[in-house]
């Protein structure tokens, strides 16, 4: 098929008409580095800095999408994801809604999963006659050029003389950062050496420091590895070494007598700022903080010579003082340029002279060590309506000879134009080919429309397919990473850190061409890209060359569309969640915050970013090409003298890497792997596929834009929501897996959408899908269930990033000591959700409502603490280890590891500051330092001694109610506590109005809540600042990870009554009550409480002979029931007697199961999964997880399982009950069962409970009583009872957990003890040394991951049925 080649000799039209938008400067005081012009080499793929998330996904899960729809993991989010159904939308549709305004029906498309079809109508066929690909124009769109002397060789011209060239110095800005991320284009390591200067016409000039080895070529350590390497963060200069050269160089232009430079001090000491400024005004004039001086070419020139011929003299001179590092005298300045963005048009038709001369005049190559350039060739597509044929003469003069194949067929025959059909049986133009393989177009066309295109990711391997044709599997030559766009999974961009393989092959023999000959060879070089030729006996005998001179540095290919609506930005608006750091700035208190606040706020005003993408790419003939750029590094140096020059470099390198694309080997994959557009539909693509997105957002938008004012607080979860909307709109445009934070989109469905379907989906669990349907302006968001995280209960968000860098980080997470009045976002968020959210089982020992709310927020806030704690010595440790785990010293790397393992142990605690011997051996073995011998672990205990809980408590209440207070332990820097627990308190405060507690009582009630929490939490000691060391001044306030405070000191008698604040009247009846109780309780016929006692305090009711009082009949719902249900129960209300064991075990066995709630019910369990043998089943069934079962009602409420429970157990075991009689009777007993098993009470859990036993297999499934379960006979009844009874008196407070042990087995046991149900016998004190050392495969990677700090594989959610914070240690979820 024919082909249009923009570098054929026949002159073409030109198609360069695509407009440049005008960049408008603003004042970027009030703007963020993400609105900045761009300043680093275009990156397709880029995310903002506002954007980022350390938990995104990985590009690599994008591509084992596109052939893998599921995503493996057992979570119970993703599991319902994955069976969910996918359905299938076309491109057609969503343009039907998109131009008819349909918002209800593209908002309901959010609702399910769906992938998106292209339909055929919007496509080109790319085999027709009359479409052909077009190759250009092409570009230089990033250059970066190295000297190779001392000087600034980098930045001058090869001309004498030109009266426009000039240099800007700026030496105000040499703390300004190296801007290209892929440092391996320097031929040295950048850290610590560059310093920006100021610009040379439109490139940057930098200094960079480098080895003095660096100009000697042949030095052997003159190598990037050979360098050595600064100890410096990043790679700016560090500021003594920048005003040292800084000082040479007015130095310099004192001696040229430029302008008004002049040194009163040569050598400043001490070399400060502000003593350079003193000596020289090159900083600045009279308070000028910013001169910039301009350079001519000659002075330009002078400079350079001055760093050549006086540098090593002034260095030799400089003062001691600036030479103690031997910075100075080891290294010395070379010149650097780079410039990027330029998008300059080359291989123009008729200027290739002038464009060859351009290259000539720009730089003396023969002082360039190296050179790094990008180049970017247009493909596209052309719907020719008319042709215009080529006068054959033309095409001979131009080419001597013309072959019916490229030069890559051995075959291939000359052929005469002047004799061959122009066009085949199909009306194909019949190709002919130049003598290097490319193809000589015969026609032109005249009349054409232009047609974008897009990669077919499923394609893209084939351009990247491996060599080696021995392997039968599809390897790749080069790793790539895939970034589909506009929401369709399988059409995007690509990226790779090396070429494609097809472009590969013909960029080898490029280099050859130029690779200098090894020194013994006389073979002529000449400009064959093949370099071989024959020897004297006529053989080919290729010269033997050097090394390679042209290296492939990295690719991108992305549509042109991209280039042309960022333009000169970094990002366009669409692609910078400016809506929702919008919303959640309301309360900025920073000026700086307040004002990007205004900006964004009045941007989204005039018009919403996706709008304003769609009104700049509206309008035909937008850019829609694919855009290859590949980026090349040059070693100059090493090039031969006659091809060390602009011309040379322009003819051998440049012209023929960019005719390389027109090469049937390299263009023909990429034609196979390009999906063709009709003309002006790529810029639709974005706005039709977005648009049920867009629609949302827009709906969000009108629903609180008139909310959003100064000091207003929005709901925290629309914000989120808003901003995980804004991040899949990113993805539309990028494709980059990284702006999806899992965590939370995860569990949204939106970021399993994305990557799995293509199109972005929405859980019900976060926003209603009755108003997606409706499409009704309030859009519900659901925030009882919005997910936590699991350590420390704060709600998982998406804005973190993008408020903090708008608008500081105390918007976010306020640490400052003086913010009383500010509420960081997250800690309002923390408490308000934690409290909307308050779990039924929370603190349910208290009885007034209002003291657990302000336990609860207490709690959350305490969580805070512990994480900050578990921070602190986290990384205080581990900076302690890290180079003890590094070095070669093997019994102190022994030691390190046990101690790096200890850590790892106790981060995974979910009481840290217990002194529980599961907890603190390992606080102290990570903690204290045993290398140099000392034995003893012991924790270095504060200077205060011991102090009670409440010393603590009280300096927490009082840090936070004092405005401007300096921070003081217990609160550490940097951390969230101090925000999180203002907040807290509070909210602690409006539980005790509610309470009708005010006045001084107020303080008491706040100060008793937070002692409840840490009571739970179990905080035994905390971290303190290191005890004063006789200094004066004031002792240091900062908390340190191995000094800590015992509060284990005896509280003092309170002052006051602190359960209820009671009058006197009140107490004496209190008393009095109190007695009454106690009465009530030794009387075996006085009323009693199940869940009061539940099964901690049970033998204290053993001798009880009347039911509970929640046992009640009205529990278990009968108006509706057959009589013989209701026969049942009241059969056992008549007939119950604690003194037969059936019925004392019906009442222990209805406490434990209401303990349960809400994981009552059995997992689901596959066939042939369990074992048949019966005592391996009984043992497999009583190992099984207590689950919860979503959409389960009544399934939360305890006080019904007393009732129904016990009335189960009696009444399937009892042979004289209704039940009983019915079964023997061979009635039916079906609703009996179905009743009780919608609420967990089943048979199987009989069997589970120890009052039952399987008989088959078949007791797990479809279970028929007494034939697959059947009741325990009534001796081993008894023997049980006898064990249960005995293990609950002499167990004491343990008792009930050594009962539940033996009649229920361990999994169930815990989950009571977590539930506060039964109390668990502590380990020993001592732990044997294998018990400490060896750790379960689970321990261990949990500790991994929270040493490495992947923690978005907690998998927690609160809601008001489950009780998250009484477990000793932290339990996952089980999906």
């Amino acid at each position: 098929m024919a082909e249009l080649d923009r570098d054929s000799d026949v002159e073409l039209m030109s198609d360069n008409d695509a407009e440049n938008d005008d960049y408008v400067p603003v004042n970027q005081h009030d703007i963020d580095p993400d609105q900045q012009p761009n300043n680093i080499p275009f990156d397709v793929t880029e995310l903002p800095e506002q954007l980022a998330t350390t938990d995104g996904h990985l590009q690599d899960e994008v591509q084992v999408a596109l052939y893998q729809q599921q995503s493996d993991s057992s979570r119970d989010y993703i599991a319902k994801f994955n069976t969910a159904p996918v359905q299938t939308i076309t491109l057609s549709k969503l343009r039907s809604l998109y131009n008819k305004k349909d918002v209800k029906g593209a908002m309901a498309l959010l609702r399910h999963r769906r992938k998106l079809i292209v339909d055929d109508e919007h496509l080109v066929q790319q085999d027709s006659p009359n479409v052909i690909p077009r190759i250009g124009p092409h570009f230089i769109d990033h250059t970066l050029y190295i000297g190779s002397r001392r000087g600034l060789d980098a930045a001058l011209p090869k001309i004498i003389a030109d009266h426009n060239w000039q240099i800007i110095l700026n030496l105000t800005n040499t703390h300004r950062l190296w801007p290209d991320s892929n440092i391996a284009c320097l031929p040295f390591n950048p850290l610590g050496r560059m310093m920006y200067v100021g610009t040379r016409l439109q490139e940057q000039l930098w200094l960079a420091i480098v080895p003095n080895t660096f100009f000697q070529h042949d030095h052997p350590e003159n190598g990037r590895e050979q360098f050595p390497a600064l100890d410096a963060p990043t790679s700016t200069l560090s500021q003594q070494h920048a005003l040292m050269v800084i000082m040479f160089i007015a130095f310099a232009l004192e001696d040229m007598r430029l302008q008004d430079i002049h040194c009163i001090e040569h050598y400043p000491v001490p070399l400060t700022r502000a003593n350079v400024k003193a000596s020289t005004e090159i900083l600045g004039r009279d308070g000028d903080n910013n001169r910039h001086i301009v350079l001519r070419l000659v002075d330009a020139k002078n400079l350079h010579t001055a760093f050549r011929t006086k540098w090593r003299n002034w260095v030799d001179r400089a003062p001691v003082a600036w030479k103690q590092d031997g910075f100075l005298q080891n290294n010395s300045p070379v010149g650097v340029t780079i410039r990027y963005g330029q998008n300059q048009p080359l291989r123009v038709n008729g200027a290739f002279d002038i464009e060859g001369a351009n290259w000539d005049n720009d730089r003396d190559y023969n002082h360039i060590r190296q050179f790094t350039f990008s180049l970017a060739t247009h493909i596209s597509y052309l719907d020719v309506a008319e042709w215009h044929d080529v006068p054959e003469e033309n095409i001979l003069n131009a080419h001597e000879v013309l072959y019916d194949k490229p030069d890559t067929h051995e075959a291939r025959e000359q052929v005469d134009l002047r004799n061959l059909p122009l066009l085949d049986d199909d009306g194909c133009e019949i190709n002919v080919y130049s003598e290097e393989g490319l193809r000589v177009p015969r026609r032109i066309p005249t009349l054409f429309r232009n047609c974008g295109g897009l990669l077919n990711l499923r394609s893209v391997h084939d351009l990247f397919a491996s060599e080696d044709n021995n392997e039968e599997s599809n390897r790749n030559s080069m790793p790539f990473y895939i970034y589909p766009v506009a929401f369709t999974k399988d059409l995007g961009n690509v990226q790779s850190h090396g070429l494609m393989t097809t472009f590969n092959r013909r960029f080898i023999l490029i280099d050859n061409a130029i690779r200098p000959h090894l020194p013994d060879d006389d073979a002529d070089e000449n400009n064959s890209l093949a370099g071989d030729g024959p020897d004297l006996d006529g053989e080919n005998n290729p010269p033997r060359l050097g090394s390679s001179v042209l290296h492939g540095i990295n690719c991108q290919v992305y549509n042109e569309l991209s280039h042309r609506v960022r333009d000169e930005a970094k990002f366009h608006p669409v692609q910078l969640g400016m809506i929702s750091t919008a919303m959640a700035g309301t309360t900025a208190k920073r000026i700086t915050g307040q004002r990007r606040w205004q900006h964004r706020l009045d941007q989204c005003n005039i018009g919403l970013p996706h709008e304003r993408f769609v009104d700049k790419v509206s309008g035909n003939d937008q850019p829609q090409a694919l855009r290859f750029e590949n980026t090349y590094t040059l070693d100059v140096h090493r090039l031969s003298n006659d091809r060390q020059n602009g011309r040379a470099i322009y003819e051998c390198i440049i012209t023929p890497l960019l005719k390389a694309w027109s090469h049937p080997t390299v263009l023909q994959p990429i034609k196979d792997a390009m999906v063709v557009f009709k003309p002006d539909l790529i810029p639709s693509l974005f706005a039709w596929a977005t648009y049920p997105l867009t629609t949302l957002i827009d709906a969000l938008w009108d629903a609180h834009r008139h909310s959003i004012k100064v000091n207003a607080v929005l709901e925290p979860c629309v914000i989120e929501v808003m901003s995980m909307l804004e991040r899949a709109l990113n993805y539309a445009h990028t494709g980059n897996a990284q702006v999806l934070c899992r965590r939370l989109m995860d569990r949204a469905w939106i970021s399993l959408g994305l990557i799995h379907d293509g199109l972005p989906c929405i859980s019900d669990t976060f926003i209603s899908n009755a108003s997606l349907i409706t499409a009704s302006s309030k859009v519900v968001i659901r925030h009882d269930g919005w997910p936590v995280d699991q350590q420390t209960r704060r709600p998982l968000t998406s804005s973190r990033r993008s408020q903090q860098l708008t608008y500081g980080k105390d918007h976010y997470e306020s640490n400052d000591a003086d913010a009383l009045h500010h509420k960081a976002y997250e800690a309002r968020f923390t408490i308000r959700h934690a409290v909307k959210n308050f779990p039924d089982s929370a603190y349910s020992d208290i009885p007034d409502l209002s003291m657990r709310i302000a336990c609860y927020a207490a709690e959350i806030a305490i969580r805070v603490y512990l994480e900050d704690i578990k921070r602190l010595v986290q990384e205080r440790v581990l900076k302690e280890l890290r180079p003890l785990l590094d070095g070669g010293d093997r019994p102190a790397q022994r030691l390190a590891k046990e101690r790096h393992m200890a850590l790892g142990r106790w981060l995974d605690e979910d009481r840290p500051l217990s002194y529980s011997t599961n907890v603190l051996p390992y606080l102290l073995r990570a903690v204290v330092n045993t290398n140099g011998g000392n034995a003893k672990l012991e924790l270095l205990e504060s200077h205060l001694g011991r102090k009670p809980l409440s010393y603590l408590v009280d300096l927490i209440i009082t840090q936070c109610r004092t405005p401007n207070s300096r921070r003081r332990p217990p609160f550490i820097t940097g951390g969230n506590f101090l925000a999180v627990m203002r907040v807290a308190i509070d909210e602690m405060v409006d539980c005790a109005a509610q309470a009708c507690i005010s006045g001084d009582e107020t303080n008491a009630w706040v100060s008793q809540a937070i002692t409840h929490a840490c009571n739970m939490l179990k905080v035994n000691h905390v971290p303190w600042c290191i005890p004063p060391a006789g200094r004066n001044g004031a002792p240091s306030s900062v908390v340190v990870h191995d000094v800590w405070l015992n509060l284990g000191a005896a509280e003092r008698p309170p002052t006051q009554p602190s359960s209820s604040f009671l009058t006197r009247q009140e107490s004496l009846h209190m008393a009095a009550l109190q007695s009454s109780e106690a009465i009530e309780l030794s009387d075996p016929r006085g009323d009693w409480n199940a869940l009061g006692v539940r099964l901690n305090k049970f033998a204290s009711v053993l001798h009880k002979t009347i039911l509970p009082n929640e046992w009640n009949k009205s529990a278990a719902s009968l108006a509706t029931c057959s009589q013989y249900v209701t026969d049942t129960y009241n059969y056992v209300q008549n007939i119950f007697n604690p003194a037969i064991p059936l019925h004392q075990l019906a009442i222990i066995i209805s406490i434990a199961f209401a303990g349960l709630t809400p994981n009552i019910f059995a997992p689901t369990i596959t066939k042939g999964q369990a074992p048949k043998q019966p005592d391996q089943l009984s043992a497999y069934i009583r190992g099984l997880e207590w689950v919860p079962r979503p959409g389960k009602r009544g399934a939360t409420s305890q006080e019904p399982f007393i009732t129904m429970m016990s009335t189960f157990v009696i009444a399937m075991s009892d042979p004289a009950s209704p039940i009983s009689q019915r079964v023997e009777g061979g009635s039916d007993i079906k609703e009996w069962l179905t009743k009780h098993s919608a609420k967990g009470i089943t048979i199987l859990a009989l069997c589970r409970l120890g009052v039952a036993e399987p008989v088959a297999v078949c007791a797990l499934y479809s279970a028929k009583w007494g034939r697959d379960i059947r009741a325990l006979p009534p001796s081993e009844i008894l023997a049980k009872h006898a064990e249960v009874v005995r293990l609950i008196k002499t167990g004491g407070q343990y008792g009930g957990f050594d009962a539940i042990m033996y009649l229920m087995g361990n999994r169930t046991a815990e989950i009571l003890m977590k539930n506060h149900f039964v109390k668990a016998r502590p380990l020993p004190a001592k732990l044997p040394s294998h018990t400490v050392a060896k750790t379960s495969s689970r321990n261990a990677s949990s500790s991994k991951r929270t040493l490495k700090d992947l923690d978005w594989d907690d998998d927690s959610r609160i809601s008001s049925s489950v009780d998250e914070g009484g477990s000793k240690k932290r339990v996952r979820q089980s999906n």
